[in-house]
């Protein structure tokens, strides 16, 4: 009725189809790893182009943005209650500082 086995069951796997076998699984981690790594590669490029789409020099004539970063926070404020109180687009050409003499 049951059909019983040996502790050991024999079969023909020798020490090459262990090898074959290794190395089959070396390659696929290193498969995965270079996937791993083309891939976050590819990300951290297109992060770079955002970046440098998105990143906000100021131009020469507003040396104040370089140097004060309340002159930063201010004009950025300044924009957005502009563009909500409009209701139109807002491009930010020059930032001047006034004394208040």
């Amino acid at each position: 009725m049951f059909r019983t086995f040996g502790a050991y069951p024999t079969n023909d796997f020798g020490i090459t189809d262990a090898l074959l076998v290794s190395l089959f699984a070396i390659i696929v981690v290193f498969a995965v790893l270079a996937l791993i790594i083309g891939t976050t590669t590819g990300i951290q490029k297109i992060n770079d182009k955002i970046n440098c789409a998105t990143k906000i020099n100021p131009s020469p004539e507003n040396k104040i943005l370089e140097e004060d970063k309340d002159a930063v926070i201010a004009t950025l404020v300044a924009t957005i209650d502009y563009q909500r109180e409009f209701n139109t687009d807002v491009q930010v050409n020059s930032v001047e500082l006034i004394d208040e003499e």
